[in-house]
Parts: structure tokens; sequence; C-alpha cells
């Protein structure tokens, strides 16, 4: 009987001995995952940060333009302003043809506020880098102009 009751014991902190490696491995798992979401939670809010944070010193000159009508000449972002920092409304492949509606100056870029001719009319309208869009003297567009 009393070896039964040791060999018992023995298994018992055996089995204890299991269950707490198990769990601490666990735990460490948690762990780690608890940091790298954490990171990515820090990264994240320093982007959001960055993006809101109110900008210092910013002029906005703007120029006449030349053309009244435009093409994008090689893949380029629509951006909701006139800064690298400002949300991306849509990607514009080139090719695209566009209606250029001002010209615009900011930390020394020229920016071009433009309409995209489609049949779309969500994000159409944003401002594009100059050197991305290759300027036309006309364009069939299929939108009759009231006088």
């Amino acid at each position: 009987m009393t070896t039964f009751l040791i060999y018992l014991l023995i298994f018992t902190c055996i089995g204890l001995g299991i269950f707490n490696y198990l769990n601490i491995q666990k735990l460490n798992t948690q762990q780690l995952k608890l940091r790298v979401l954490a990171k990515q939670n820090k990264d994240l809010t320093a982007q959001i940060n960055t993006l809101n944070r109110p900008i210092d010193n910013l002029k906005i000159l703007y120029h006449p333009i030349n053309c009244l009508h435009g093409e994008i000449a090689n893949r380029t972002s629509l951006y909701l302003s006139p800064l690298y920092n400002s949300p991306v409304l849509r990607i514009i492949h080139s090719g695209v043809r566009l209606e250029i509606l001002d010209l615009c100056e900011s930390y020394d870029t020229l920016w071009y506020e433009v309409r995209i001719i489609c049949d779309e009319t969500v994000n159409i309208k944003g401002f594009v880098r100059k050197e991305f869009v290759k300027e036309l003297e006309t364009v069939e567009t299929g939108i009759i102009y009231k006088p």
C-alpha cells in the first residue's frame, strides 16, 4: 500500500510538472503575441499622429494654368490635398485622361488639381504632382460642355 501511494505521489508530481511546463509555454507565447501587437499599435498610432499633425508654415501658392486637359504619364496617386502626407484617394494608371482645374505650389512642388474623366462619381477629384501629367491640347471626353 505504501508503494502504491509513493507511485501515486510520483505520477502526480510528474503530471503537475508537465501541466506547469505547458502552461509556462502557453504564457510565453501569449506574452510574445502581446509584445508584437503592442509594437504594431505603437507604429500605427505614430502614423496616424503624423497624418493628423498640423503643418507649420504651410503656404499654398496658386498659378495660372496653361492647359485644361491632361493625361497621366506614369502610375501615380490621387491625393486629397497638395501634400505628400495627405491621404491617397486612389491610384491612377498611365493613360488616364484628366480635366485640369487648377495649379498650385506647396513646399516647392507643383500640383495640379484634377478631375478624372470617367463615368464614376467616387474619388475622382484631387491633386496630382505636375511631373506625372502630360498636358494635352484637346481631349475627346464624351462630356458636353454647356455654354
